[in-house]
């Protein structure tokens, strides 16, 4: 057995049999010599990193309570999506995408970089496995990575010897790409846009990448670990790295969004169709999960506590476009987000009514659909800057979780009143990257260019954006940033009339202004940043480390003992033997999914002594095991134990 079959084995991929063919030619006799060169296998890694961004967020939309389906199930293929029965699952992607596409044949890219003599290759395949190590620890906990790669049995390193691992890499891979003998190396190879198609092989544009990856590193030391003003500077200056590396130079994607790194697809069939988009596309027919956004459904916790949907007290108006009738023109919810990240559909006005209205609708999770209700009377998800298109792209990171962490770290300094400012600019660029989609893919085929009218409005077609005009836009999105209303009057035999009125978010949906600098909260920071990870992977693990924080847990963090979440609820219909039974009320209430349990198709067979040993084996109390950044506050004093 050569060493590239035991490498394979090493990461505990059962690929015998699997009757698929590999990017890498993975299925070729094992005996043979495996030939790869640098320049071929770069655009693979950089391809399998946007991919396991999409891995992880695809559960962590369902993990975290943004997304439900119409079923009720307490067994079901998709755990993550409803009753969090994970121990029958057959495979988690993460865990293939981190150990065998990214790891195994990343290390490939950087023996070949190393003996070619072009280090830029090593640099940009060592930042990807950072980040997919971060990604990975963070779903499963503890994991094979000191021997991962050298014996065909690896043991798990502890979580804080990984967060030891990635802290030196990170600060490794910053000297290394500040190292000018390095990054201006002679013998570099060219490394275009058909290699890297993220940045053509701008290795100071990868640089921010690392700064950025460090600062969310960073940020898991807050709330639990180490909440002092040391770790708060020092999770704003590795954040202001990132963010003024990525604006300097050509700008690729405007003023604020600089050069953060989005992987950019070329369309066509297969891998290369945009994981969020309507194409759905599944690598090798069973490597990753497609989106399945046409059975998503958006819960209410999302579309009316988070986005302050219309009318939320009225089941038949709760929804409903609030406009032209009296002049008010709120829109379909205080956020305008609301209409750019879905479109309203058809469908029965409410349980109780059979007559028919297009509208925003939600469920509550898992709480299953009525009968007089389709899947197709739920809004269409394939909508915004990252699913709208085929051909789009997938931000491996973003701008606004920069601003974000910023934002959070601040706030734990006490400076909450910079903290709403950082995420006030956050929200208003995500509005602005999701609004400048609709633009580009929306035309409205009655325009008038008097009125403006292209911007998004009342959907009269089910499934078919709306339009109206930018003034009724502006005012829409000033309430929402400032909570101020719009009215505009005019005269009339002496008397006074209200033409147009955009009201105050105050006095409609949720009632609810996030942005006030008198009274910014932790809720108000956490929800925004919420919504701004829509299809990103930081959801779940934000709730996570703020432990579900709920008023019916009653969970409050820090000092104030601030409630983070107010009116975030466990699923219904959660699978009994795991979630319910022998458990108090107030257990409940407190006992959350806390991790993924480790790939069942891989290590259940090939590494089954270690997950005995660690207690993970079939245990589905593992699943409730948390992470070394969300034990209680005073619990772990290091994520790197020292």
């Amino acid at each position: 057995m050569n060493k590239f079959k035991l490498i394979i084995l090493a990461v505990l991929l059962a690929l015998v049999g699997t009757g698929c063919e590999d990017i890498l030619e993975d299925n070729v006799n094992p005996d043979m010599a495996h030939v790869l060169d640098a320049q071929e296998g770069l655009p693979i890694i950089i391809f399998y990193g946007q991919q396991t961004v999409y891995d992880h967020a695809e559960y962590y939309n369902y993990l975290s309570q943004m997304f439900t389906t119409g079923g009720k199930s307490s067994v079901g293929s998709y755990s993550y999506k409803c009753e969090w029965e994970f121990l029958t699952m057959n495979r988690h992607p993460q865990w293939r995408r981190h150990f065998y596409d990214i790891g195994t044949n990343g290390n490939l890219v950087i023996n070949k970089s190393r003996e070619i003599g072009s280090p830029n290759y090593e640099l940009i395949t060592r930042t990807i496995q950072l980040m997919s190590t971060q990604l990975t620890t963070d779903a499963f906990g503890d994991m094979p990575r000191s021997n991962a790669f050298v014996v065909t049995a690896p043991t798990y390193d502890q979580q804080t010897d990984i967060y030891a691992w990635m802290m030196q890499e990170a600060d490794d891979l910053i000297a290394m790409y500040e190292d000018k003998s390095i990054t201006d190396n002679p013998n570099n190879k060219k490394i275009t846009y058909a290699q890297d198609h993220v940045y053509g092989g701008d290795l100071e544009k990868w640089t921010g990448l690392v700064y950025a990856i460090k600062a969310r590193l960073l940020l898991r030391n807050i709330p639990n670990v180490d909440r002092s003003a040391a770790t708060c500077n020092a999770i704003i200056a590795a954040a202001d790295q990132a963010i003024n590396q990525w604006r300097k130079g050509d700008l690729l994607y405007g003023e604020w969004f600089g050069n953060e790194p989005r992987y950019k697809f070329d369309g066509g069939a297969g891998e290369q169709n945009c994981p969020w988009s309507i194409a759905k596309p599944v690598i090798n027919s069973w490597e990753s999960r497609s989106n399945l956004l046409d059975n998503a459904i958006p819960s209410r916790y999302f579309m009316v506590d988070v986005l302050g949907l219309s009318a939320p007290d009225n089941d038949a108006q709760m929804g409903t476009y609030q406009g032209g009738r009296s002049g008010s023109y709120d829109g379909y919810a205080n956020d305008p987000r609301c209409v750019l990240l879905m479109i309203p559909r058809d469908g029965p006005v409410s349980v109780t009514s059979t007559t028919s209205k297009v509208k925003m609708r939600c469920l509550e999770n898992n709480i299953g659909m009525s009968t007089s209700f389709k899947i197709t009377n739920y809004p269409l998800m394939y909508m915004g800057a990252y699913a709208g298109a085929a051909n789009g792209y997938n931000p491996i990171f973003t701008m606004e979780e920069l601003y974000f962490i910023k934002a959070e770290a601040e706030y734990w300094l006490g400076n909450k009143a910079k903290a709403c400012e950082l995420a006030k600019e956050a929200t208003a660029h995500n509005i602005q990257r999701h609004l400048d989609f609709f633009l580009s893919r929306y035309t409205n085929p009655n325009y008038k260019e008097a009125d403006d009218d292209k911007y998004p409005g009342e959907a009269t077609k089910s499934g078919e954006p709306g339009f109206e005009k930018k003034e009724y836009w502006d005012a829409q999105v000033n309430a929402f940033l400032n909570n101020e209303e719009y009215v505009v009057t005019y005269t009339r035999a002496g008397r006074v009339y209200e033409y147009l009125r955009v009201a105050k978010v105050t006095e409609r949906g949720n009632k609810h202004w996030f942005f006030n600098p008198s009274e910014f909260s932790l809720s108000d920071l956490m929800t925004q940043k919420y919504v701004a990870m829509y299809c990103q992977p930081e959801q779940w693990t934000d709730m996570r480390r703020y432990h579900y924080s709920n008023k019916r847990n009653n969970y409050g963090i820090g000092d104030n003992n601030e409630i983070v979440y107010p009116n975030l609820r466990r699923p219904y219909n959660l699978y009994n033997a795991y979630w319910v039974d022998g458990l108090t009320e107030s257990q409940k209430e407190n006992t959350w999914i806390q991790r993924l349990n480790y790939d069942p198709e891989t290590e259940e067979k090939y590494n089954r002594k270690e997950l005995e040993r660690l207690g993970a084996y079939k245990n589905y109390k593992w699943l409730q095991e948390p992470m070394i950044w969300s034990h209680d506050y005073g619990v772990v004093s290091s994520l790197t134990g020292k």
